[in-house]
């Protein structure tokens, strides 16, 4: 019978030898679990919790509120964990130096135990008092810490005396007596199981929801208008409400609370998820009635240090809390809420969020032909590489330019608007969107098992005051943007053109010429691709000894991956000017098929009968360069530039430039 009281002899008879390293109370996890009411004594008050069924620890005495449940989880882990370090006999131990323990002078006793669902049986887990922090540190190999020590007693396996040093320290939780038992966090929230907020800033309305607290499921806006939300700031949101901390939490009868209407006071609702299926057996219920934070606005507005009141729906309490953040910039303020329309919507120009946009247009008034934009399938069978290729002024579609591309799709589906001009604009003409500017038209991928989406179409114009706005077709809202924001707009068509200088492949070339004018005629190279030879000649005479081939290898390489800063129109007069005067010339001649229609092929038959195209010819194909300085030779930070294949005139950089006139001689 004695063994079935509380599973060991040790309460009736005592512990006879505490050894180094065991834990103190050797139950497992799930018995710990099993704990539903604690009591604290601590310097003369007392404190008493239940846990109740969904979890929460509740005060019984001598509050009734809840107690912060990372107390009770401290104090259970503790309880759990804390091991044996040593054992002091206490008539071993001077009397005048007793108190040095705390056992005896600054008590801290914690009563554990499991309860009956009806509070009338109980059965004592843990009893035990808590002295002051002892010198030792201890290791903790498993999870590569030093641990603190605390000096303690227990009764709870007889009338043992015996001072104890156990691992690990827990008195900070105690520092200002009960009082930091109770839970200073008026909400008790996780970020995952809200399922809708609302919030009424002073008179002003928003509802919030989202249909499932997977992470990746976004919170829409409901009210004032159907909305996407910045999902950084519904963090922010979220994360400040289930920090925000009081300094002080009274009982409803030491304190008062200003009597206010509820436009006068800002108020957030939340309803969670309950874990239970809803009524459709798919989606999750909600909890019918929200728990509300109320808070009162502070008696002199101006002053932002004030402390302000706040009531919760579910606890019989009234907390003050800071406006702004004091020296613990992990306690928000209530100034840092993000209670404002404009900073819970979504900040993005569109809606698209994350469809694939598989093609665009961009048309600009007055314009005859738009830039468009369309993203090409590969194919196996003709070993033709996924790619994007554009128009522009009604030139023949060619690769796109991929930082260019890149960017515009960065800024359009990721870029921040500078603000929101109107949510209800009756006259567009105030933003110039009455007759746009420029007009996006962008095609999304449909998503699985989904319908086709319309395209997407944005106006984009200049307000009477200078500034860029856009509206999306069909919403009324209408944003501001910035000058950052609008520079991959350009109407240079040419910032669409790839940037490689020359398309050539180097197991094609046949000759290369490089000449500095003014210094002899070129420098004349032919590649054997056959076994990646070079020989050369300048003005008649044999250079190869003179060559490093190492040399012309780089040199052939950086021709291959050469890119320009920028293109420039074919009517710029500056490069025009200046490449009356070049001062270098690049000449390649390059092997490649000749194009036949399929008309002028010609077949051959084998001897097995079978058909088959003949080996197409080749025809030589030249591509020429010259540059110039954009200004004195020697002091020009960037070079102009012409190339044959192509109407348009370039930049190169001085990096680009040095290399085109690198060296290739062997003593070099």
């Amino acid at each position: 019978m004695l063994l079935t009281i509380d599973g060991n002899l040790s309460r009736i008879i005592g512990r006879t030898a505490f050894s180094s390293g065991e834990r103190l109370f050797p139950y497992t996890k799930e018995e710990m679990n099993e704990i539903s009411w604690m009591r604290i004594n601590c310097g003369g008050d007392m404190a008493e919790f239940r846990r109740r069924p969904n979890g929460v620890w509740w005060g019984e005495k001598p509050w009734d509120d809840r107690m912060d449940p990372r107390a009770a989880a401290a104090i259970l882990q503790y309880t759990y964990s804390t091991s044996i370090v040593d054992a002091l006999p206490l008539h071993k131990i001077d009397s005048a130096s007793l108190k040095e323990f705390g056992v005896k002078t600054t008590p801290i006793t914690i009563t554990l135990k499991e309860m009956s669902a009806d509070g009338k049986r109980s059965s004592t887990v843990a009893r035990y008092t808590l002295g002051s922090t002892a010198p030792w540190l201890v290791d903790d190999p498993e999870n590569q810490t030093t641990d603190d020590t605390t000096y303690m007693q227990t009764d709870f396996y007889g009338r043992d005396s015996r001072i104890l040093v156990g691992t690990g320290n827990i008195l900070p939780l105690f520092k200002s007596g009960i009082r930091q038992l109770r839970d200073h966090r008026p909400l008790l929230i996780h970020p995952a199981m809200p399922a809708s907020i609302e919030i009424n800033n002073k008179g002003q309305r928003i509802a919030l929801e989202r249909p499932s607290p997977d992470p990746r499921t976004p919170w829409k806006i409901t009210y004032p208008l159907p909305l996407d939300t910045d999902p950084q700031m519904m963090n922010v949101l979220l994360g400040t409400l289930q920090k925000l901390t009081a300094v002080r939490v009274y009982d409803p009868e030491e304190t008062s609370v200003p009597d206010m209407t509820d436009d006068q006071v800002t108020s957030v609702s939340i309803r969670n998820f309950t874990g239970r299926l809803a009524g459709d057996g798919k989606s999750l219920a909600v909890e019918e009635k929200p728990v509300t934070l109320r808070i009162y606005p502070p008696s002199d507005n101006s002053n932002l240090a004030e402390l302000v009141k706040a009531t919760v729906s579910d606890r019989k309490a009234v907390f003050e809390l800071a406006q702004t953040t004091g020296s613990n910039k992990e306690v928000p303020g209530v100034r840092n809420i993000p209670l404002d329309l404009n900073l819970l919507r979504s900040k993005q120009l569109t809606d698209i969020g994350d469809y694939k946009i598989t093609g665009l247009s961009i048309r600009r008034s007055l314009q005859d032909y738009p830039t468009i934009v369309r993203f090409v399938q590969g194919d196996e069978k003709t070993g033709q590489q996924p790619t994007w290729m554009y128009t522009a002024e009604g030139s023949r579609y060619q690769e796109v330019n991929p930082d260019h591309l890149v960017s515009l799709l960065k800024t359009v589906k990721t870029g921040n608007v500078a603000g929101f001009a109107s949510d209800k604009a009756t006259d567009l003409s105030v933003y110039g969107l009455d007759n746009p500017l420029l007009t996006l038209t962008m095609s999304l991928l449909p998503k699985p098992n989904e319908k086709p989406r319309p395209p997407v179409i944005v106006f984009f114009s200049k307000g009477t005051d200078g500034s860029w706005y856009a509206r999306q077709s069909g919403k009324p809202t209408v944003v501001m943007l910035d000058n950052e924001y609008m520079k991959n707009f350009t109407a240079n068509a040419l910032a669409w053109k790839k940037k490689i200088l020359l398309s050539f492949n180097r197991y094609n070339l046949k000759e290369m010429h490089l000449e500095r004018i003014g210094s002899g005629g070129p420098l004349v190279l032919k590649f054997d691709r056959l076994d990646d030879s070079w020989t050369a000649s300048k003005d008649g005479r044999d250079e190869t000894l003179n060559i490093n081939p190492n040399r012309a290898n780089r040199y052939l390489d950086e021709l291959e991956k050469m890119e320009v800063a920028s293109w420039l129109p074919y009517t710029n007069p500056e490069a025009r000017e200046a490449l009356k005067k070049p001062v270098f010339r690049l000449k390649l001649v390059i092997q490649v098929y000749k194009d036949v229609s399929r008309q002028e092929r010609q077949e051959v038959t084998g001897k097995d009968g079978v058909t088959f195209s003949a080996e197409p010819e080749m025809e030589e194909k030249t591509i020429s360069m010259e540059i110039a300085p954009a200004g004195e030779a020697g002091f020009s930070r960037f070079y102009y530039g012409k190339i044959n294949t192509t109407p348009y005139y370039f930049i190169l950089n001085m990096d680009s430039v040095r290399l085109l006139g690198a060296s290739l001689a062997e003593d070099n």
